[in-house]
């Protein structure tokens, strides 16, 4: 039987290079009773991550650039610790999100548009950590 998961002690990597939609995302995700941790994309690394011991990773794709963001999305799931690590990728691009939509479904990702609506977010973030197995376990097995 599905058991729901203590969102309480979940620790979630919000990376966003707009200060203003760092703040209101942690507010969101606090205000739910998640730990957020936030940080600039390119403060962010994979032995960031993996110090961090997060269960979820929100990542944008914004304005910056793209390619850095799919690679540290491919070096994520080269190391072993964090390869099951769920990932939600969002932006206000949504071009770019349709073209990357499959690879970044290649890698577990769950994709989000831009301005989300909350529902939507929410139900994103536990898909991702209510369930047995996050897209990226499902993806691996």
């Amino acid at each position: 039987m599905h058991q729901q998961t203590d969102i309480s002690s979940k620790r979630v990597i919000v990376v966003d290079n707009d200060a203003e939609t760092t703040k209101l995302i942690a507010e969101l995700l606090k205000d739910e009773g998640f730990a957020p941790l936030c940080y600039p994309a390119w403060l962010l690394s994979v032995a960031c991550i993996e110090q961090a011991q997060a269960n979820l990773l929100i990542l944008d794709l914004g304005s910056g650039d793209p390619g850095a963001a799919f690679d540290l999305l491919v070096e994520l799931r080269r190391n072993f610790r964090t390869r099951t690590l769920p990932v939600i990728v969002d932006s206000t691009d949504n071009r770019l999100l349709m073209r990357l939509a499959e690879p970044l479904r290649t890698l577990g990702c769950i994709t989000l548009a831009k301005p989300f609506d909350l529902d939507d977010f929410f139900s994103s973030i536990r898909m991702c950590l209510d369930t047995k197995l996050s897209p990226m376990q499902q993806f691996l097995c």
